[in-house]
């Protein structure tokens, strides 16, 4: 069996063509696509998904949707944003329901484990390996990387042969994603901003009285909030200025 973990952006829609090209189901008796949802998706990604699961499901895979608690109420249980070092939305929305999953449908652990993460995508995948034996990731199955390799220009003309368009941006299956850099938060619309400050404000303050922010303001150049955190994203690199303004009428700028 083969579990096939997929957001269904560019590099989990490459994957799974790259699977159906290399006649995935005679070396597997099943291959399985599973998608877990978020609860915090962009609002057209559950059609995307739906749409890539037909194709998947005209090759012969299986595919899944697995659920959590979402985003937003794993926040609140938490009273906390996620981070990076403390990233429990990976951890609790994806990596639990998946583990779970998987251990209903192969509790022997014989499966084997596909992944779309690629050498190209970032220095911390410069060296990523193509197999591992057996990945504690996993739950010690063997975990596979078919793509590591693949190019950029390799990948969207797989993805062109899926029957989709490469989509200029990351998946948004977590819209945005906590680790969003400057460019994904520019494409942030007007309504997920207004929902996250809603969000935000509904979060309220820390013991020491700082606000709850989804962006930790010391890695925005001090931008609080999502509104400012966006306008620090647009703003030209080294000349952004937080909104440190007061309304009383007795200070200066």
């Amino acid at each position: 069996m083969l579990f096939v973990s997929t957001s269904w952006g560019n590099d989990s829609v490459a994957l799974v063509q790259w699977l159906h090209e290399h006649e995935a189901l005679r070396k597997y008796e099943r291959v399985v696509c599973v998608y877990a949802n978020t609860g915090w998706s962009a609002s057209n990604w559950p059609e995307r998904v739906a749409l890539a699961e037909s194709v998947a499901r005209s090759y012969g895979f299986e595919t899944h949707v697995l659920m959590s608690m979402g985003f937003v109420p794993l926040a609140r249980l938490k009273k906390s944003f996620p981070r990076n070092g403390m990233q429990f939305c990976t951890e609790e929305l994806k990596v639990k329901p998946l583990t779970r999953f998987m251990a209903d449908l192969d509790p022997e652990g014989d499966g084997t484990c596909a992944s779309g993460i690629r050498r190209e995508e970032s220095r911390n995948r410069a060296s990523w390996p193509g197999y591992v034996e057996e990945s504690e990731n996993h739950g010690g199955r063997s975990a596979w990387f078919p793509l590591v390799r693949v190019q950029t220009l390799e990948r969207d003309a797989l993805i062109t042969r899926f029957g989709f368009d490469p989509l200029p941006h990351r998946s948004r299956e977590c819209y945005p994603c906590i680790n969003s850099n400057r460019r994904d938060l520019r494409l942030l619309t007007e309504d997920r901003i207004a929902m996250i400050e809603t969000l935000e404000a509904n979060m309220g303050h820390t013991s020491l009285g700082k606000p709850r922010t989804l962006f930790r303001p010391y890695r925005h150049a001090g931008a609080t909030g999502i509104r400012e955190v966006v306008r620090w994203a647009n703003s030209e690199r080294g000349k952004y200025e937080p909104d440190v303004g007061c309304d009383s009428g007795f200070c200066g700028d």
